[in-house]
């Protein structure tokens, strides 16, 4: 169950690179369609502020977009640390116990195996005659 929450964060994770890298693109984007309208509006004669302001406007707003969406990927890293660092626990404890488990059974094992040959040697004892001193 742990390792879903880990797998979920590593897709968000990537879905959230993606967006960034896409809005910023947009960005990028743009910014070089205003230079272009600004060559253009002074080699033209007609007014292009208003959609300068509109290219502004979007500008600041994917750039808002990107802060925000920073902040959601920091905060989902920090998630997928604290999950990651579960899951390594979780996943020490049960190698821990299992080796536990294995050294108990090898002791029991052996506890049994040393049963058994107690068990033949005292046999084996009582059929030897016993010598008087």
């Amino acid at each position: 169950m742990q390792q879903r929450t880990v797998d979920d964060l590593k897709v968000a994770i990537g879905a959230s690179i993606e967006r960034i890298a896409e809005m910023e693109q947009q960005a990028r984007t743009l910014v070089e369609r205003m230079r272009e309208e600004r060559m253009l509006a002074h080699a033209l004669p007609f007014a292009s502020d208003a959609w300068l302001a509109t290219a502004k406007h979007a500008q600041l707003r994917l750039g808002a977009e990107v802060s925000a969406e920073q902040g959601r990927l920091l905060h989902l890293r920090e998630q997928a640390r604290e999950a990651y660092g579960t899951l390594r626990a979780i996943e020490s404890a049960a190698e821990r116990f299992r080796a536990d488990a294995e050294r108990e059974a090898e002791a029991a094992e052996q506890a049994a195996i040393d049963d058994i040959a107690a068990a033949r040697f005292l046999r084996e004892r009582k059929r030897l005659p016993v010598k008087a001193a």
